[in-house]
């Protein structure tokens, strides 16, 4: 019986390791990376909201039960009218641009 290591050096040391070439994107179908791909700039360009919920500043929760005002709303395609002021929420979906001031949803 072949311990872990044993067996997964036996299996490497079998496998062919296979050269690269590159390929337009439209060829890539069903091809295996062989390195890793980094993305030269972010996109969208703009933070944007990861899940539903509320954006806010992380600031103004510190305290337990802190209440604050809910003074609009952002989905996804629109721009936020106004910039989030401190004691304030912005609802927000998935998708929509993060308002400015917020640091958290």
């Amino acid at each position: 019986m072949s311990s872990v290591d044993e067996a997964r050096a036996a299996i490497l040391e079998r496998l062919a390791i296979l050269s690269t070439e590159t390929v337009p994107l439209s060829a890539a179908l069903a091809r295996v990376l062989r390195a890793p791909v980094v993305a030269d700039r972010d996109q969208p360009p703009f933070n944007r909201a990861a899940m539903d919920g509320f954006s806010v500043r992380s600031a103004d929760l510190t305290a337990p039960n802190t209440r604050l005002q809910v003074c609009g709303e952002g989905r996804a395609g629109v721009w936020p009218d106004r910039a989030l002021r401190a004691g304030e929420a912005m609802r927000i979906m998935t998708g929509a641009p993060v308002p400015e001031g917020a640091d958290a949803v």
